[in-house]
């Protein structure tokens, strides 16, 4: 198969902006939105917490079957594609219904946890089979790390579109339910002309349509690569969410105490994260192409980790202000970053190929789906932990140290991962080593 063209791997990548743009938002904003430490609220953390949770858990839910679902389905349009252009729409809607309470109490916890429940279901069944497209599209290890660095930098993108159009938008008075519904628009948008832009890859033809659900989901788990692989990510998961959800809070309490105006430097910390991360991203792949996708993951991810544990000992010294050293800190995450944006899809792809010399088929819908299935576990876990750390343990001292172990939470658990993943029996190019044979 030929490499996939530059003009269809920035196609393709364009679609990033639906998957980050409304997970990044929601997880940054949702706490401080519903739940902020000081003002009206409109639920308590842990209702927005376990409302998360619960949301996730059905994506997770989800993902094994639509991944299986995905695999053996055969329409004219495209077996992922279907996916895409029917779930896209109703997608975009309940996000934007996030930002839209129309009451307070037990009417509007119930209404979250519908919106996200619905949200979190219609996210895995256009996601899923977007990500599925990767290793269908294309086949070689550096032409995926190139595919993923590209995607990686819509994700990017995507990002810096959740930080700076709050910030932006906040200091002209808008509220974070106009943010919520222009950024579900431009989800809409990208997810539309992957749909018109990409086209699946007829070769593929080794479907296991004998295999049941339950069968393709437990063949899975035997790949001790993807094994191995999968547990070190799910610390990374738990690390990044709970690090993300916090910094809301973070910032209100620590970095910006006592300024009204502090849910525009969220969106501004992120923003400058996310820029280090595309400034810092042709050194990752240089990196990786020299050292292996394994030793690149560990040495990046190993970066975050620090930097999130770090964020603990923000203003305890006074030689520069708070925001100046937050800022510096947001440099070196980017830095970190860099492997959590470009390099997962490739390692998955390159467990795909093995698993397709194991057994013969082609299954990226359900190696996706198990990812999706177990990662969401996790990243839901770590808003319903947030919840009720700042509502148990936070609230009744308002004690400031509370906050500040949110950073090193996150950062144990990403710590964990780069150590994990040394244990990982990564086999890079194995498709291509085959067909030379």
């Amino acid at each position: 198969m030929a490499k996939l063209p530059l003009s269809k791997k920035v196609l393709y990548g364009i679609g990033q902006l639906g998957v980050t743009i409304p997970s990044f938002f929601l997880s940054t904003y949702i706490f401080v939105f519903y739940s902020p430490l000081n003002g009206e609220k409109i639920l308590s953390a842990s209702l927005v917490g376990t409302a998360v949770f619960l949301g996730t858990l059905v994506q997770a839910l989800a993902n094994p079957f639509i991944g299986s679902w995905s695999d053996k389905l055969n329409f004219k349009i495209g077996r992922r594609r279907f996916f895409i252009i029917t779930g896209t729409i109703p997608l975009a809607l309940f996000f934007a219904l996030v930002w839209l309470p129309p009451f307070e109490g037990f009417i509007m916890a119930v209404l979250l946890f519908f919106y996200l429940i619905s949200f979190n279901f219609l996210f895995a069944y256009v996601v899923l089979p977007y990500l599925a497209l990767i290793p269908e599209i294309s086949t070689e290890s550096d032409d995926r790390v190139v595919l993923t660095t590209i995607s990686a930098y819509f994700s990017i993108t995507g990002i810096i579109l959740a930080s700076i159009l709050p910030t932006i938008l906040l200091m002209f008075k808008f509220s974070l339910s106009s943010v919520g519904i222009i950024l579900a628009s431009i989800a809409l948008i990208s997810y539309l002309i992957v749909f018109f832009s990409i086209k699946e890859n007829p070769e593929i033809k080794n479907i296991p349509k004998e295999y049941s659900i339950l069968k393709a989901f437990l063949q899975t788990f035997k790949n001790k690569t993807f094994n191995r692989y999968i547990l070190a990510y799910l610390f990374f998961q738990f690390g990044f969410y709970f690090f993300l959800s916090s910094l809301g809070y973070f910032v209100e309490n620590i970095v910006m105490p006592g300024n009204p105006n502090f849910e525009t430097y969220i969106g501004l910390f992120t923003l400058m994260a996310v820029i280090f991360t595309i400034i810092f991203s042709p050194l990752l792949v240089r990196y990786t192409k020299k050292k292996g996708e394994k030793k690149a993951f560990i040495l990046f991810t190993f970066i975050l980790g620090l930097v999130m544990m770090l964020t603990s000992l923000l203003g305890l010294t006074k030689i520069i202000n708070n925001f100046v050293q937050m800022a510096l800190l947001m440099v070196f995450a980017g830095l970190g970053l860099t492997s959590y944006f470009i390099l997962p899809n490739a390692i998955l792809s390159e467990i795909i190929d093995e698993d397709e010399l194991i057994t013969g088929y082609r299954r990226e819908g359900m190696y996706f789906g198990v990812q999706g299935f177990l990662e969401r576990i996790p990243s839901g876990l770590s808003g319903f932990v947030l919840g009720i750390w700042i509502s148990y343990l936070y609230y009744p001292t308002l004690n400031d140290l509370y906050i500040r172990l949110l950073g090193v939470i996150g950062g144990v658990s990403v710590l964990i991962t780069a150590l994990l993943f040394i244990f990982v029996p990564l086999k890079q190019d194995i498709k291509k080593r085959n067909l030379v044979k």
